[in-house]
């Protein structure tokens, strides 16, 4: 049955490890015991001189996460690739990998356990006119400029100057002035 694991890299290794166990696979013809190969990445906006600047942050520093069958032989193969220094768990007196547990997979894959399948409608859209319904800036009128999970950053004008404020979906609504 394949699991989760979490395999140590060397620091700053971890696309090259995600690499070489890809390669490790084909050679030895071992894809039925291997499945997804994550490095666990997420893209980090910020801004600088005014500009918007889109970077992406690794989450796990110096760890991949494989799902797998964990056997004898798939172990080796993984623990002999240069810059594996061990799986999750696994310290000198004990050999054996643990597991991660699926709500820690999920979270990492983006999969919200809730969701039931339906699709989140998202009421606003870039560059649309709208009202803050309370807060400090209640009753400012401002632009969306972004779209993230469950809020929106929105542009004001505040003593001629434009800045962001976050916002919940329930604290803004369309502005049809």
């Amino acid at each position: 049955m394949m699991r989760w694991y979490a395999i140590h890299t060397f620091s700053g290794q971890e696309n090259n490890i995600k690499k070489r166990i890809e390669q490790m696979i084909e050679r030895e013809g071992v894809q039925e015991k291997f499945g997804q190969i994550i490095v666990p990445t997420r893209e980090v906006a910020s801004t600088v001189r005014g500009r918007r600047h889109v970077s992406v942050q690794n989450m796990m520093p110096t760890y991949v996460i494989i799902e797998m069958v964990l056997d004898e032989l798939t172990q080796h193969l993984v623990m002999n690739i240069n810059g594996v220094t061990h799986f999750l768990g696994m310290t000198p007196t004990k050999r054996v990998a643990i597991p991660l547990a699926q709500s820690e997979v999920d979270r990492l894959l983006g999969v919200d356990p809730s969701d039931s399948g339906d699709v989140i409608q998202i009421p606003y859209k870039i560059g649309e006119n709208v009202r803050i319904k309370e807060g400090p800036f209640k009753d400012f009128v401002g632009v969306v400029d972004e779209i993230m999970d469950a809020k929106i950053k929105v542009m004001v004008t505040v003593f001629g100057r434009s800045t962001p404020v976050e916002l919940a979906f329930n604290q803004v609504e369309s502005d049809n002035a």
